[in-house]
């Protein structure tokens, strides 16, 4: 077995953020340069930062947060990896995902690789914070209806196109997150690292804070 980290390090000096939200940022409480005995610092984070989960509670007042799901939760066994070419704009509709019925009836974990963050992340950020591909209303609850599904993982940093569907009220993160069984999203994920081989398992640990509705996560794949 071999493990792949497939989250993006949250750089400081390098934040991918909308410009509205304060960038992370590392606050120094005490350096060693200065004479102090040890280096010791503050982290002041936007939640949504980087590759992050989303929890059902983030759109669904009766949804779980992060310390409501045990830790085993944050780990999936049926993993599958879906390579649906996208380009800015362009939505993952129903008829990208009907040919792999079958797969997204036995999986825990569905993640969609549209090489969007590939194409744009690092090299035009604007367009990856503006212009992600996002699913279609339809797309997340044929996703939905599937209630082995455990987690929806993405390439892009939302799972709906936000400038499009901001002023629509969320449809697609109330899509899925609405669901009775509890969901979790996999935002701004690293997937262009992941070999085309099958995935073992994948592990979503999230800072384990109360009353979150996300976190950073690392994301770990084992690859068999």
């Amino acid at each position: 077995m071999s493990f792949i980290e497939f989250s993006y390090p949250i750089d400081p000096a390098k934040p991918v953020l909308d410009a509205s939200l304060n960038p992370p940022r590392i606050i120094p409480r005490t350096r060693m340069a200065e004479g102090h005995k040890s280096n010791t610092s503050y982290i002041e984070l936007f939640v949504h930062t980087g590759t992050h989960i989303d929890m059902p509670w983030h759109f669904n007042p009766q949804g779980r947060k992060i310390n409501d799901f045990s830790i085993g939760e944050f780990v999936f066994e049926k993993v599958i990896l879906l390579e649906i070419p996208k380009q800015a704009w362009q939505e993952i509709e129903v008829v990208d995902l009907e040919p792999h019925q079958q797969a997204l009836n036995q999986c825990d974990a569905v993640l969609i690789r549209t090489g969007f963050g590939k194409a744009y992340r690092a090299s035009q950020p604007e367009i990856y914070l503006t212009a992600m591909p996002g699913l279609t209303v339809d797309a997340g609850r044929l996703l939905t209806a599937h209630s082995n599904i455990r987690c929806i993982g993405v390439d892009f940093t939302s799972v709906e196109n936000l400038p499009r569907n901001r002023p629509l009220g969320y449809p697609v993160h109330h899509a899925l997150l609405d669901r009775k069984e509890p969901i979790i999203l996999l935002e701004d994920a690293w997937l262009d690292v992941l070999p085309s081989q099958p995935i073992h398992r994948i592990f979503l640990f999230p800072l384990r804070v109360a009353e979150l509705e996300a976190s950073p996560v690392t994301a770990v794949a084992e690859i068999a």
